[in-house]
């Protein structure tokens, strides 16, 4: 039986000092990483800090990003995907150096429906 909700969470290094790791982790930031990752603000005056929202599109499903929290310790997001997941992913920083920083990213999502669960 699939799962109704799912807590994950991985740890990495990023060979960067503190704001720019964190940086890399913004809608526009994974932009420049993330293969298909290309987000679209419906405010455009509006991509950066609490209450930022921007949308998603991967396959047929739209996701609506809304930033909740962000400072010089990481970074908040509650994410919602209708008819499949809704939950809230966060990137933490874990130690910084002038050279590296070690984030935990985490999700913990919850399905909305059975197409959700096993997508989980």
């Amino acid at each position: 039986m699939p799962p109704d909700t799912i807590c994950c969470s991985a740890e990495l290094d990023v060979n960067r000092s503190r704001a720019p790791t964190l940086a890399l982790f913004t809608a526009e930031g994974e932009r420049g990483w993330a293969p298909g990752w290309d987000p679209a603000f419906p405010a455009p005056d509006r991509t950066e800090g609490a209450g930022a929202v921007f949308v998603t599109a991967h396959a047929e499903q739209m996701t609506t990003w809304v930033m909740v929290d962000q400072d010089e310790n990481g970074v908040r997001y509650a994410r919602f995907t209708p008819g499949a997941t809704a939950g809230t992913v966060a990137v933490t920083v874990l130690a910084a150096k002038s050279t590296s920083t070690r984030v935990r990213v985490s999700y913990d999502l919850t399905a909305l429906s059975p197409d959700g669960a096993r997508w989980l």
